[in-house]
């Protein structure tokens, strides 16, 4: 009879202490809350680059120093994935051939070991295919894929001049795989649209684990992705600029332009996910329209 209470009492012991290391981990999962901030850390993610090389800290600069003027605190950093890329916070060597799934794992798996394992929020940013890549990596661990992270705590996601539907100026280079991808109505579309048709038929964008909220934005002057085909998707905030739309001073906003170009007024409309568009008017860059979506999840 010892020997049986004996035995229950380890087993008790045993049970407790399994109680007592389940609760970390649990607590390890819980996501951190939403709100208006500006200490999560921003990852800026840039696109297609013709030479197979980007420079990160040019092409962001304007950008970074836009977010710390305004008062950021959180750390602004740099991916990139090409193998000529150079000072990128972090750098995956690729290539052009390099699926855009392919990087947007590495991206995902970013994510997860600096940030969501320690119960951090990012908000993200990307310029032309930096988007997909984006896209690429919420929706594959939305959608559990085998070999992703199991979440992602992403708070904001913005697109600049991303072609959400492709781009016929992929023809061009369609020797390499990125440029295959990135040909409207390539299987990679057909991937990524999966989730189905949101808001007036457009597809669905996705969210993750926080339920990230998208805002696009494209330029009738762009001579690479299309009005439609940078906003044509369900997004919470879509941005459209025009010079032509406003008397006074042209402000242009081409392809490069959208993450470099930062002072000055230019004209653009927004669209509110419920609320439609607003008329044309003179309004602050994309790269402050950048900043307002990651802090006040709105374009204002």
């Amino acid at each position: 009879m010892r020997r049986v209470l004996t035995l229950l009492a380890t087993l008790a012991m045993i049970a407790g202490l399994g109680l007592a290391t389940a609760a970390p981990a649990e607590a390890a999962a819980r996501k951190p809350p939403r709100g208006n901030t500006k200490n999560n850390p921003v990852i800026f993610v840039h696109g297609y680059a013709p030479s197979g090389k980007t420079d990160c800290e040019s092409t962001w600069r304007n950008a970074k120093q836009h977010f710390r003027n305004k008062g950021w605190t959180g750390s602004l950093l740099t991916f990139g994935y090409y193998r000529g890329d150079e000072h990128c916070t972090f750098h995956y060597k690729g290539s052009r051939d390099t699926s855009i799934h392919t990087v947007g794992r590495k991206l995902a798996w970013y994510i997860y070991d600096h940030y969501t394992s320690k119960n951090k929020k990012v908000d993200l940013v990307g310029h032309s295919m930096g988007g997909l890549v984006i896209r690429s990596a919420l929706l594959n661990v939305q959608r559990n894929a085998k070999g992703w992270p199991s979440r992602l705590y992403v708070e904001d996601v913005i697109t600049l001049a991303t072609p959400h539907k492709g781009t016929h100026v992929a023809k061009a280079c369609i020797a390499y795989r990125q440029c295959q991808q990135l040909n409207p109505g390539s299987s990679f579309f057909r991937q990524v649209e999966v989730l189905g048709k949101g808001t007036g038929g457009r597809p669905k964008l996705p969210g993750a684990e926080m339920g990230a909220r998208w805002t696009v934005m494209s330029s009738f002057e762009d001579d690479t992705v299309s009005e439609g085909g940078g906003v044509e998707v369900d997004a919470h905030h879509r941005i459209q600029y025009n010079a032509a739309r406003c008397a006074g001073d042209k402000k242009r906003l081409e392809h490069s332009h959208f993450p470099r170009k930062v002072a000055g007024a230019f004209c653009l409309r927004i669209y509110t996910r419920g609320a439609g568009w607003t008329s044309w008017f003179k309004k602050t860059s994309a790269v402050d329209r950048a900043y307002q979506a990651a802090y006040l999840h709105a374009s204002r």
